[in-house]
């Protein structure tokens, strides 16, 4: 399942973007994020999907340049996850969603915006791990596995708990490798393999250099996901 991709902007407004078209900034009233700022062109800058897959922004030819984490971009500059996107006056934060990410879990990422908490009718105390959260959502359909693939792509490090089920249940990050997991009593590949059979409904990620005493999985990500698939096959074959 494919990541979405959103900017976020300091009035923590979000812009969901299709990888199939651009996306244009301005002042003129066709543009496609319409900013009535007096340091904006009428068409500032345009923000893309690239063909390999990978996310841009242009300057065109603005009269006061783009500036992608506080430099001014020369032409264009690759976008990448929590990269902040500043055009004239207004600032925005680029964001890949995990599959199954609740988008309404950005706004609290936006720039230029106190560390303050909201706390909604539908509030659960159980929900009180997701404080602080990078992202928050849903577990898919396709379990942990689309969850594990997203974090080692986008090279993340931290810590992804699996809320919602009757046991702690946890798998740290470090640069997009699963070096610890933690299912209930079970530790290691036990612990991933666990998830992979049954998953909590929901997840939260919290951006943190895992502890270094917490290191209970070796080798890539993606040979442990093989290990597991086989362990499971093996499993529906008896």
């Amino acid at each position: 399942m494919p990541a979405d991709h959103y900017l976020v902007s300091a009035a923590r407004r979000l812009h969901k973007l299709r990888m199939d078209r651009p996306y244009v900034f301005g002042r003129d009233e066709k543009a496609d994020i319409v900013i009535q700022d007096a340091l904006i062109s009428r068409r500032h800058a345009e923000v893309c999907c690239t063909t390999s897959g990978t996310w841009q922004v242009k300057d065109l030819a603005s009269r006061n340049g783009v500036l992608v984490n506080g430099a001014k971009i020369a032409g264009t500059a690759p976008l990448k996850d929590g990269d902040r996107l500043q055009v004239g006056g207004q600032v925005y934060r680029f964001h890949q969603l995990p599959p199954g990410g609740n988008p309404a879990s950005l706004s609290d990422q936006a720039p230029q915006i106190a560390d303050s908490e909201t706390m909604g009718p539908e509030f659960k105390m159980e929900d009180i791990v997701t404080r602080g959260a990078n992202f928050v959502g849903e577990v898919t359909s396709a379990g942990i596995f689309d969850l594990l693939q997203y974090f080692q792509s986008t090279g993340g490090t931290g810590r992804l708990d699996l809320v919602g089920g009757p046991n702690l249940a946890a798998v740290w990050f470090s640069e997009g490798n699963a070096v610890h997991a933690v299912f209930g009593a079970k530790t290691g590949m036990d612990a991933l393999t666990g998830l992979a059979r049954s998953s909590p409904p929901r997840f939260a990620f919290h951006s943190a250099a895992p502890p270094p005493d917490r290191r209970s999985l070796q080798g890539s990500l993606q040979g442990l996901l093989m290990e597991i698939s086989r362990v499971l096959d093996e499993e529906k074959r008896k």
